[in-house]
């Protein structure tokens, strides 16, 4: 999770104002149950996202369990992102 990248720091952010959490307690170790995020906010939150980004998040991969961190969702995001940008380009 590079904070210093926009694309980053944008999804932190909007993490941190859906699941009502201050974005300074997002580091990517951190694990999304530790915040209060069930995993039911996790789904919830995660179409949120696909919403705001106008990208699909595949039910199988890296979100798919119990163990997810805010690092792993926030990478997940980014890198989608960063393909979709690229079938753009």
């Amino acid at each position: 999770m590079q904070t210093n990248d926009p694309a980053v720091a944008e999804i932190v952010d909007f993490i941190s104002g859906e699941v009502g959490v201050d974005s300074s307690l997002l580091t990517p170790d951190t694990p999304v149950a530790e915040l209060g995020i069930s995993s039911l906010d996790l789904i919830e939150t995660i179409f949120k996202l696909e919403t705001r980004f106008g990208i699909e998040i595949p039910n199988d991969g890296p979100l798919n369990g119990n163990d997810v961190t805010v690092g792993t969702l926030v990478d997940h995001v980014a890198d989608l992102l960063a393909a979709q940008k690229a079938k753009i380009a």
